[in-house]
């Protein structure tokens, strides 16, 4: 009974994925698969943002994650221009530097016009507040202030 259960189930066929896994296309995908790509594409084009994960790390070298999330840049700024964002954390300002140099190369190489696309330091766009914003209130703790300012005058 045992034996028949593993061979049921190891002959079940492969299960279908949205998404492509890091590996490449899967050889069964979900017909929904192409309702999402516009999507993610909308969300790259308000996000317009690559960051310290699309790098080796502790180089200005894109990795294969920044070469796939770039390569969509490079076929979406194709008919509209902008500003990509790096985000980093890093205080290396010729690392930095040469990171923007390595992504400007790459979209050129790409086919990209690059007077009609900057790359420049700076934060992702982000969707509800401006990340400005955001570092603002953490900065500043007006969220948490405003949290307990809350929970003072629910309790009185």
């Amino acid at each position: 009974m045992v034996a028949f259960v593993f061979t049921w189930v190891g002959c079940s066929g492969p299960s279908k994925r949205l998404n492509a896994p890091p590996q490449g296309e899967p050889l069964a995908t979900s017909e929904l698969q192409d309702f999402y790509t516009p999507m993610v594409d909308n969300a790259m084009l308000y996000d317009m943002c690559i960051a310290d994960i699309h790098f080796v790390p502790h180089t200005a070298e894109i990795n294969s994650l920044g070469e796939r999330r770039l390569g969509r840049y490079s076929h979406l700024l194709k008919d509209h221009c902008g500003t990509i964002h790096l985000e980093t954390v890093s205080t290396d300002d010729e690392l930095t530097q040469s990171r923007i140099r390595n992504v400007s190369s790459f979209l050129a190489s790409a086919g990209l016009n690059m007077t009609d696309v900057e790359v420049e330091v700076g934060l992702p766009r982000g969707r509800t507040i401006e990340a400005t914003e955001a570092v603002r209130i953490k900065q500043e703790g007006t969220a948490n202030d405003h949290a307990s300012t809350s929970e003072s005058s629910a309790g009185s």
